[in-house]
């Protein structure tokens, strides 16, 4: 009878803790309201947190889908800030950023860019660019920068590609680019020389103006000429070159009005800020006016070819004209970046 007792006693005790635990639980719990599931990982990371064979996706990104689904995501960089100015600079020489090394027909130019800068590439004297590829075109962009100058920018760090330039003159020259960041202990070649001297082409005065001269580029304004050709259209001309000294061709070459001829038979290509108010020539000079445009514009150099090689010809200013000592058919001038080629499409004679 006592053993009937005491199991009676032990099932009554059970059921009521049961009930205990049953009421605490739902005292938790909202009424009503039942609790949310936990949520439940992407298809792709349950089976790698599974660790079957297949798995799709790293165990890390298993961790980082956990991490997004608790709100999650990181710090973000943000390489744009203050503090970035490379210390290399500070020690260097100022020619250590431009880079000279002699025309080859057997290697690759090895050239240093940096993130945030530009660098400018100058061909041998008397080379056109015609095409130039380049291996990562999004992160390196390329500008023509005249006949023979090209610019480069990477615009991150921590790579590298290569480009090629043809030349007119049958030449490939072929270039390493490796762009480096702020922190970099080496400083960037910012110009980069290649010497030497090509032909491209004989005939004309310029060697690379042919890619600039076009049937349709624009004749230069005919001067108002009155039928007295000494007159305003030549006005400071009368004397070749004040202050010459005695025996030189110059002082001696007689000026002679009537020899003048033309105008409005110039063809100009190039540059805006080079490009006088009209040109025209005699038997020994030809004569760039600027007019009042001439204060300001900084003074060029003309060149022509000789032998088919560029050669400096000699010039002079007289009042508000720039005077080339040469009748050439063909001449250029340039001052820093611009240039302007001047050809002259009338009779020699």
């Amino acid at each position: 009878m006592s053993r009937i007792k005491l199991l009676a006693t032990g099932i009554v005790a059970g059921i009521v803790f049961s009930m205990l635990v049953v009421g605490v639980a739902l005292a938790q719990t909202p009424a009503g309201v039942r609790p949310a599931p936990p949520a439940p990982l992407p298809p792709n990371a349950r089976s790698a947190a599974q660790g079957g064979q297949g798995a799709l996706v790293p165990p890390s990104v298993v961790d980082q889908t956990k991490e997004q689904l608790k709100g999650g995501y990181g710090a973000m960089a943000r390489p744009r800030t203050s503090g970035q100015i490379q210390k290399a600079w500070d020690k260097i020489e100022n020619a250590a950023p431009v880079y000279k090394t002699e025309a080859c027909d057997d290697c690759t130019y090895k050239v240093r860019v940096r993130e945030y800068m530009v660098s400018v590439i100058e061909l041998p004297r008397g080379e056109i660019i015609q095409k130039i590829d380049v291996g990562d075109k999004d992160n390196f962009k390329v500008f023509e920068r005249g006949p023979n100058r090209l610019a480069v920018q990477p615009t991150i760090h921590g790579t590298d590609t290569t480009m090629l330039v043809y030349g007119a003159s049958g030449r490939i020259y072929p270039f390493y680019l490796r762009a480096e960041g702020f922190n970099s202990k080496n400083v960037p070649d910012v110009v980069v020389k290649i010497e030497g001297q090509v032909s491209v082409d004989p005939d004309p005065a310029v060697a690379w103006a042919e890619k600039y001269m076009a049937d349709k580029s624009p004749a230069a304004p005919a001067m108002k000429v009155p039928d007295d050709k000494a007159a305003d259209a030549v006005a400071g001309l009368t004397k070749p070159n004040p202050g010459t000294r005695a025996g030189d061709f110059v002082a001696e070459a007689a000026f002679d009005p009537n020899t003048l001829r033309g105008w409005g038979e110039y063809k100009l290509s190039g540059s805006d800020e080079l490009k006088p108010e009209t040109v025209f020539r005699d038997d020994r000079f030809t004569y760039v006016r600027f007019g009042k445009k001439w204060a300001n514009v900084e003074l060029p150099t003309a060149y022509v070819v000789v032998d088919g090689i560029d050669e400096l010809v000699n010039t002079r200013v007289q009042g508000e004209t720039f005077i080339i000592e040469s009748t050439r058919p063909l001449i250029t001038l340039k001052s820093g970046m611009s240039f302007l080629c001047i050809q002259y499409g009338g009779k020699e004679t």
